[in-house]
C-alpha cells in the first residue's frame, strides 16, 4: 500500500527509532506551516513498510513529543492499518505559537527536507513572526469605549503629556483613544485598548504565596482581574507586601526600609511581563513567593536567538510583541526606555548580590529572584518538587515511572498527586489515545 509522497505538511519515517529526526520535522512544518502530519512505518517513497506497535508505543512517543517540541503543540498520535494488514502510526499536528524548537534546535521546512535555522536566520525568522501579536492589537475586541475606565485614561493623558511623550489633549475618550491606536470601530476598542483601559477585567493575574519552597500549602491565594495598569500595580503591591524589609539606619533620623529584592529590580520584571505578554493564549498571568524565591510568569516567549543579557549587555535593537501596549506603557513613563530593562534589573540586583534565574517554560517565560539568604541552588528538591519538576518535562509520565525517578513507592507518588489536585495545583486531562496528561497551574 502506497500512501503519497513527502511534501512539504508531510513526513514519513520508516520506524519510531527514527523519533528524534520526526519530531525535527515537526518542528520545521510547524515553523512553516503551522499544521501538518508525521507518519511512522512509511517508506520514503510512501509504501507502507509497517512497524511493532507494542502496548506502550503510542504513550512513549506521546511522551517524546511533549518533552521535546517546544512550546507545546496540538496533536494526536493513532495506529493506523493498510489494506494488507501492516500497522503504522500517524500524528497529526498543528499550532500557531511558532517558532517551534526540536530539542533546543530550530528548523524550517523546503519542501521535502528539514533545514536548521542558524541565529541569524531564527532573527530574522522571529521578526517576521512578531506580526502575529500586531495583528492581534488591532483586532476587534467586542468591547466598547464606553466601558473603559476613564479617570484612568485622563490621568494617562496628564502623565504623558508631563514626560513629553505626548501632545495630545484631552477631550473625549473615543477622540483620544483613536489618536492613540486604540480604536477598532467607531464604537469598539481594538483588543490593545481593551486589555490597557478596560474597567471589565481583561486581564488575570494569579498572586500566590506558597508557606514553603514548593506548591503543596498555600498561605494566599488571589485571582486579581483588571486591565494591564491595574494588574502591574496589584502585581506590585503584592509583593512588596510578601518579601521581607529591613530598617536601614544611616544618620537620617528619618527611618528608611529597604526591600530584600531592589524595587527597581521586580518593577522591571512585572512590567516586562505584561508589556511583552501573549494576551491570546488564555493563560494567566503570575507571581508566586516561596520562601525561597519570587517567580514571575508571562504568558508568551522570549524573542529568539536572545537571552535577557544580550539586551542588557550588547546593547541589542529591541523586538517589541505588543507594539501597541508598549508604545503606550512608554509615553507614560511605565516603561522609562525601551529594551533597558534588564539592564537595569541586573544592575539593581548585583549592587544588592540578589541572584536571579529565567528560563522559558513550554507556554512561556519565568523570571526568578533567588531570596537572599537561602542557598535555594544546593538544596535537594523535596519529593514533591521532584514530582513537579519532572511533570513539566514530561505532563504524560505515569505514577510508576514517578515512583521509579524519584525514589519512593507508586503510592507515595499518588498521595501527593491527590493533595496537588485537591489544591487545585494539578489537573489531569485525559488524550483520545488514552493516555493521561498532566498540566501544572
Amino acid at each position: 500500500m502506497n500512501i503519497g509522497k513527502e511534501t512539504e505538511f508531510i513526513e514519513f519515517k520508516e520506524s519510531t527509532a527514527d523519533k528524534d529526526k520526526g519530531i525535527e520535522s515537526m518542528s520545521s512544518i510547524l515553523n512553516k506551516h503551522g499544521k501538518g502530519t508525521l507518519y511512522f512505518g512509511v517508506k520514503d517513497n510512501g509504501d507502507v513498510k509497517g512497524q511493532t506497535i507494542g502496548d506502550s508505543t503510542l504513550n512513549r512517543l506521546s511522551q517524546d513529543i511533549a518533552r521535546d517540541l517546544k512550546p507545546q503543540c496540538r496533536y494526536s498520535v493513532s495506529e493506523c492499518v493498510s489494506a494488507d494488514g501492516k500497522h503504522f502510526i500517524e500524528v497529526e499536528f498543528s499550532g500557531n505559537r511558532a517558532p517551534y524548537s526540536a530539542r533546543g534546535r530550530y528548523f524550517l521546512r523546503f519542501h521535502d527536507e528539514d533545514r536548521q535555522m542558524d541565529n541569524e536566520t531564527l532573527r530574522q525568522y522571529y521578526m517576521t513572526q512578531r506580526a502575529d501579536y500586531s495583528d492581534w492589537e488591532k483586532a476587534d475586541s467586542g468591547c466598547s469605549f464606553k466601558n473603559i475606565n476613564e479617570e484612568q485614561l485622563k490621568a494617562y493623558v496628564a502623565n504623558a503629556r508631563e514626560k513629553g511623550r505626548l501632545v495630545l489633549k484631552y477631550t473625549a475618550a473615543d477622540h483620544v483613544l483613536s489618536r492613540l491606536g486604540l480604536m477598532f470601530s467607531d464604537v469598539n476598542l481594538n483588543n490593545a485598548g481593551n486589555v490597557l483601559f478596560s474597567r471589565n477585567g481583561p486581564v488575570r493575574v494569579k498572586l500566590v504565596r506558597f508557606a514553603g519552597a514548593t506548591r503543596l500549602t498555600v498561605i494566599s491565594l488571589q485571582v486579581f482581574e483588571g486591565n494591564v495598569f491595574e494588574c502591574i500595580e496589584a502585581s506590585m503591591k503584592f509583593l512588596a507586601s510578601n518579601i521581607d524589609w529591613k530598617f536601614i539606619l544611616d544618620g537620617d533620623i528619618r527611618r528608611k526600609e529597604e526591600p530584600e529584592i531592589p524595587a527597581e529590580a521586580y518593577r522591571e520584571i512585572i512590567v516586562n511581563a505584561f508589556s511583552h505578554g501573549d494576551y491570546d493564549t488564555g493563560t494567566d498571568f503570575e507571581l508566586d513567593v516561596y520562601s525561597d524565591r519570587v517567580s514571575i510568569y508571562s504568558p508568551g516567549m522570549f524573542p529568539k536567538p536572545y537571552t535577557p543579557e544580550d539586551y542588557a549587555n550588547k546593547g541589542l535593537e529591541p523586538i517589541p510583541l505588543n507594539i501597541t501596549i508598549s508604545d503606550i506603557l512608554f509615553r507614560n513613563g511605565t516603561i522609562e526606555q525601551v529594551s533597558t530593562g534588564f539592564e537595569r534589573t541586573f544592575a539593581a540586583c548585583r549592587a544588592k548580590k540578589v541572584r536571579y534565574e529565567y528560563a522559558e517554560t513550554s507556554t512561556g517565560f519565568r523570571f526568578t529572584f533567588l531570596r537572599n539568604g537561602v542557598a535555594a541552588r544546593n538544596e535537594v528538591p523535596s519529593t514533591e518538587q521532584k514530582i513537579v519538576d519532572l511533570l513539566k518535562d514530561d505532563p504524560f509520565m505515569t505514577v510508576q515511572e514517578l515512583a521509579e525517578k524519584c525514589g519512593v513507592t507508586s503510592r507515595t507518588v499518588q498521595r501527593y498527586i491527590k493533595k496537588m489536585k485537591e489544591a487545585r495545583l494539578l489537573k489531569q486531562i485525559k488524550e483520545a489515545d488514552g493516555t493521561s496528561r498532566n498540566i501544572m497551574s
